[in-house]
C-alpha cells in the first residue's frame, strides 16, 4: 500500500524570497492577474474615499506587503503624498525600491508623490512598525491577508492607520482557497513550492474587523471572466469566486 507524502508548506518569507525573481511574470501568477482586473474597479473607489476625506496634509499612504511594488506604483502620481511600502522580504523590497525610483523619475515634479520609502517590516517579529509608517491616512494591502490570521492582520494594520483612515484589502476568496493550494515554481530549481496560508471568508472578515475598530464599507467579489487568465486551471476554477476585496475605515 502506497501513502501520499505530506506536503510541508514553506514559511511565507522563505517562499517570497524564492518567488521574487518571477513574481511579476503573468504566467507564474494567475491570482495577481485577476487582482489587477478587479482593482480597475475597486482602486478608484478607494481613491475617491481618501481624496474626499478631510486630512491633514500631506497624505500618507502605506502599501502593507508591497512585494515588488506592483501597487505602490499606482500611488506615486498623488501630488505631495508620502508613500511607504512595507514588506518582510528583502528581495521584494529591493525590487520595489528600484521600480519606484524608475517610475518617479518619469513623472513631472508637480504630479508625483513628495516622499517615497520602501522598508523591511514583518509585524510577526517586529511589534513596533517603522516610525515613517505610523499614523497613515490610508493603507492598501493586496493579496497579503491570507498570510496572517485575521487578528494578526488587523492588529498590524491598526498600528499603521490613524483614526478615520481608509483601508483597501484584497485577497484570495475562501471559495478558491478551499479547493486550491497556493504554489509557485522555483525558477532556479524547477521545484514546486507550497505556501502556508489561512482561509478567510467574507463573513470572517466582517465579524473580525469591528473587534479591531474597523468598519467594513464595501465588499467586492470576483470570478475570472477570461478563460485564458486561468490557463491550466480552466474548468477547475470555472464559476468559482477567486478574489475578494474590501474597503474599510478605521474608527
Amino acid at each position: 500500500m502506497t501513502t501520499t507524502p505530506q506536503i510541508k508548506p514553506t514559511p511565507i518569507e522563505a517562499l517570497y524570497t524564492r518567488w521574487a525573481p518571477s513574481y511579476d511574470q503573468s504566467h507564474q501568477n494567475t491570482v495577481q492577474g485577476h487582482d489587477e482586473i478587479e482593482l480597475a474597479t475597486l482602486f478608484p473607489k478607494f481613491l475617491s474615499h481618501i481624496l474626499s476625506a478631510p486630512s491633514a496634509p500631506p497624505l500618507k499612504i502605506i502599501d502593507f506587503g508591497c512585494g515588488t511594488g506592483r501597487n505602490t506604483l499606482k500611488l506615486l502620481n498623488l501630488p505631495s503624498a508620502t508613500i511607504v511600502g512595507l514588506d518582510a522580504t528583502p528581495q521584494m523590497i529591493d525590487l520595489a525600491r528600484r521600480r519606484c525610483q524608475e517610475r518617479l523619475a518619469s513623472l513631472p515634479p508637480d504630479a508625483r508623490a513628495a516622499h517615497v520609502r520602501c522598508e523591511i517590516y514583518n509585524p510577526l517579529v517586529q511589534p513596533t512598525p517603522p516610525e515613517c509608517a505610523r499614523e497613515a491616512g490610508a493603507l492598501i494591502s493586496t493579496l497579503v491577508v491570507e498570510h496572517f490570521t485575521l487578528p494578526e492582520f488587523f492588529e498590524a494594520t491598526g498600528k499603521l492607520l490613524r483614526s478615520g483612515g481608509f483601508c483597501m484589502v484584497t485577497g484570495v476568496h475562501s471559495d478558491l482557497a478551499q479547493i486550491s493550494r497556493p504554489s509557485i515554481v522555483d525558477t532556479d530549481t524547477g521545484e514546486l513550492v507550497w505556501g502556508a496560508t489561512h482561509v478567510h471568508s467574507v463573513e470572517d472578515v466582517e465579524k473580525e474587523a469591528p473587534k479591531w475598530g474597523f468598519e467594513v464599507l464595501e465588499v467586492q467579489e470576483g470570478s475570472p471572466k477570461d478563460p485564458d487568465l486561468v490557463g491550466a486551471n480552466r474548468g477547475h476554477w470555472e464559476g468559482v469566486k477567486c478574489w475578494v476585496g474590501f474597503l474599510l475605515r478605521k474608527k
